[in-house]
């Protein structure tokens, strides 16, 4: 069979996959890819959608949330001022 082994960077090979995943995401802190990724993933493989559609419908999740919280936080800001 050709094709690279499954391999994992050094320190990775300890635990599944799920409990890696959820402590990398914690240090890089996208907060609602780790709030949302399990489900995401369950309705992707409820549809058959592929792996960078998959991770597309992530991204978009994560830049919609953070997009709402800067104008949230900016509009907080700006209706304090007096």
């Amino acid at each position: 069979m050709s094709g690279a082994p499954d391999t994992m960077p050094v320190g990775t090979m300890s635990g599944t996959p799920q409990v890696l995943l959820a402590h990398h995401l914690k240090q890089l802190k996208p907060p609602t890819v780790l709030r949302e990724y399990d489900k995401v993933a369950r309705e992707c493989a409820r549809d058959g959608t592929d792996h960078p559609r998959y991770l597309l419908r992530l991204i978009e999740l994560e830049l919609i949330d953070r997009e709402r919280r800067t104008i949230s936080g900016v509009s907080g800001r700006h209706g304090s001022r007096r």
